[in-house]
């Protein structure tokens, strides 16, 4: 892992791998992946690590991705996260993704998109207060 000098991309334990570029933070689970409270941990760390004390838009892919009750209730992390994309490809991932957004307080806008460049523009486009800061998208 690299700081803000070169590029950054982290493995996290085999199930993810998280990379900043160009401001954003990307957050790929592996397809089909199952991710406990250790796993989350990690990710945390990690996000941490490449923020360092910034606020940053993130884009996560969830398909086909289960979470444990405590992953559940730890992740996200509103420290280092200022908005955020779930990317999913599937009936299955845009029901967890309503759940997930329904029982969500992230303390930052969070939209789902089967489109994993519609999600880049949205976490691109210039953030104001907002007052809906959970959403679904069909894009």
């Amino acid at each position: 892992m690299k700081t803000r000098s070169g590029v950054n991309k982290v493995d996290i334990k085999g199930k993810a791998t998280l990379e900043l570029s160009d401001g954003l933070l990307y957050l790929r689970w592996n397809r089909e992946a199952y991710i406990g409270i250790d796993v989350a941990r990690a990710a945390l760390e990690a996000i941490s690590t490449l923020c360092q004390g910034a606020r940053l838009p993130m884009l996560v892919e969830i398909q086909g991705v289960t979470h444990s009750g405590a992953a559940r209730k730890l992740f996200p992390d509103p420290a280092n996260i200022s908005r955020m994309a779930l990317v999913g490809d599937s009936p299955r991932d845009r029901v967890i993704a309503m759940l997930r957004l329904s029982l969500l307080r992230a303390g930052f806008p969070i939209k789902y998109f089967t489109s994993r460049d519609q999600a880049i523009i949205w976490l691109k486009e210039p953030t104001g207060e907002q007052a809906d800061s959970k959403t679904l998208d069909r894009t």
